[in-house]
């Protein structure tokens, strides 16, 4: 695995608060959930990219966020369901591991659930 696995762990719900933190005030793209799913403490490149699905399934069947293209018109949300943007990702990402965190070709914004969690998450912080 080409990124560093730090000593801390975090759980999945510390993860997915992690990635809502950061959603607050920005989207969120490949490059955040791959960095936040390497604190589940997983080693081998395969099993690295299916915590980043799950975390990006989860993230989306909570409704916490959707998917969609940025352009310059801004954030532009997928005409598809969670099931099917979570396949999208999932092929993307297992088709080339490698390229996988910075493939842009999906962006997330929160939703006003996910904001809210992510505010919160922000708060126990301070």
């Amino acid at each position: 695995m080409k990124w560093g696995i730090p000593a801390d762990r975090l759980s999945d719900d510390q993860q997915l608060d992690e990635l809502l933190a950061r959603a607050v005030d920005d989207w969120l793209h490949p490059a955040d959930v791959f960095d936040v799913a390497r604190f589940s403490g997983l080693e081998d490149e395969e099993g690295y990219v299916e915590h980043a699905i799950h975390l990006v399934r989860e993230l989306l069947g909570q409704g916490l966020v959707v998917a969609g293209d940025l352009s310059d018109e801004g954030f532009q949300p997928w005409s598809i369901g969670a099931p099917e943007s979570v396949a999208r990702i999932a092929r993307r990402w297992r088709e080339d591991h490698e390229s996988a965190p910075t493939q842009f070709f999906v962006w997330f914004q929160g939703t006003e659930a996910g904001i809210d969690r992510g505010r919160q998450a922000l708060g126990g912080r301070r």
